[in-house]
């Protein structure tokens, strides 16, 4: 079983319920969160830091970009890998996310297998 500890950062409770369930089914040991703001101030206060992030874009108070931003201000070495995970499937919110720091991106609908994949890769 895997000690990676994965932070689901969705709004939508639904999708947030299915995530960490299948998460923690293969493993993780997961945080969910429901918005901006509360995402990065559990990568600021966790002990340990998540190793990743599953992000969505459409988030309350900072959105998916705005965390992007602030956590490339982190030092490298602290930073958790950042999965997008967002209905937001246009070309130019994908290179966004890329410029600013996204690991990996993943558009809704997605399979829950595939997260599971994206995450292992992610973690090596």
């Amino acid at each position: 079983m895997s000690e990676d500890r994965i932070l689901v950062a969705e709004d939508d409770e639904h999708v947030n319920e299915l995530l960490v369930y299948r998460l923690e089914t293969a493993g993780f040991d997961v945080t969910a969160v429901d918005d901006g703001a509360a995402c990065l101030e559990h990568v600021r206060l966790a002990e340990p830091t998540p190793d990743a992030i599953l992000l969505d874009l459409m988030l309350p108070e900072y959105d998916g970009f705005d965390v992007l931003r602030r956590l490339e201000e982190r030092d490298p070495d602290s930073k958790p890998a950042v999965i997008v995970v967002s209905g937001r499937g246009l070309e130019d919110d994908v290179v966004r996310g890329f410029e600013l720091g996204a690991d990996d991106y993943v558009t809704k609908p997605f399979s829950l297998s595939e997260i599971v994949a994206r995450l292992r890769r992610a973690l090596r």
